[in-house]
């Protein structure tokens, strides 16, 4: 079975490409597609019809691979707990109302934190383009730790990761050696798995809260971006020279089990607002009604 549908009604463009994840690219010439990969599988993913449509590229039909995928696209947000609370925010309900179908991905460990701590001074296209070549020098497979510490520091910057190389070897050799284990993550506390996180060299607060976000689902994480910073800055009166590392500890306090939400939909609101503003036409479109100078 080279296809299979998903009966989810969710917004890829605003899920996708949203910055959680570096591992797709939208078609041009099709409306609503994305071609990536997910684990060792090649996809070309479309909405359709409140549907999501795969087709497997490279033939590598993974076991389980629809329910794997199905996982991986996050659950519907309307089946939280206390989502209520999200829809009663003056500054988020606006955007769920305009984006209803905004999902949370649940990544592969891995694979997103090399990908977050190649975030670090880069933007989402280079990003993109420095995972897709780190796949294709290993046959288009997303390399492991170990192969990872194989390829080498060097290559990797030759590669284009620069000043991160070291870091995404570091942890490669962290995770080989047991001193970080990603199965001791995922079943630790978000307080927990934070702080295992920030002791290793590369990883930040913001990445650190990116990685437990957007691959082990704790839902206590609120990254802090410039967008974020800002939105907060903007809609909830945070004190403007307020630290990243205080505005998250302080929307967490607010936003409990909802904060990975609550920070997505602020930095989507944000992030949307920006671009009206810059660059304007489409942009317009998109952004919240009240945002538009």
């Amino acid at each position: 079975m080279n296809n299979f549908v998903l009966k989810e009604n969710i917004d890829l463009l605003n899920t996708l490409d949203s910055g959680q994840s570096f591992a797709w690219q939208k078609i041009i010439e099709k409306e609503n597609s994305y071609r990536g990969y997910f684990r060792n599988s090649e996809l070309l993913v479309t909405e359709k019809d409140e549907s999501i449509h795969v087709e497997v590229l490279n033939g590598v039909l993974e076991d389980d691979l629809k329910e794997r995928f199905l996982y991986y696209l996050g659950e519907d947000p309307y089946s939280l707990e206390n989502f209520n609370i999200l829809l009663e925010d003056s500054v988020i309900s606006p955007v769920i109302e305009k984006y209803p179908r905004l999902r949370i991905l649940k990544q592969e460990e891995w694979e997103c934190m090399v990908g977050f701590i190649t975030s670090s001074c880069s933007n989402l296209e280079r990003i993109k383009y420095h995972m897709r070549l780190l796949r294709q020098i290993n046959n288009d497979i997303f390399p492991d730790p170990a192969k990872t510490y194989q390829i080498g520091e060097n290559r990797l910057r030759e590669l284009g990761f620069g000043f991160r190389a070291p870091y995404i070897i570091n942890l490669a050799k962290s995770l080989i050696d047991e001193e970080t284990s990603i199965d001791k993550l995922r079943r630790s506390t978000y307080e927990e798995s934070l702080n295992s996180l920030v002791k290793i060299k590369g990883i930040g607060r913001k990445v650190a809260d990116c990685i437990l976000a957007y691959s082990f689902d704790k839902k206590e994480s609120f990254p802090v971006d410039r967008h974020v910073l800002k939105g907060l800055i903007r809609w909830y009166k945070y004190p403007k020279k307020i630290t990243p590392e205080k505005a998250s500890d302080k929307a967490k306090k607010k936003f409990g089990n909802l904060s990975s939400h609550a920070q997505q939909y602020i930095f989507h609101r944000q992030r949307l607002a920006s671009r009206a503003d810059m660059w304007g036409g489409d942009h317009l479109v998109h952004a919240i009604n009240n945002d538009i100078n």
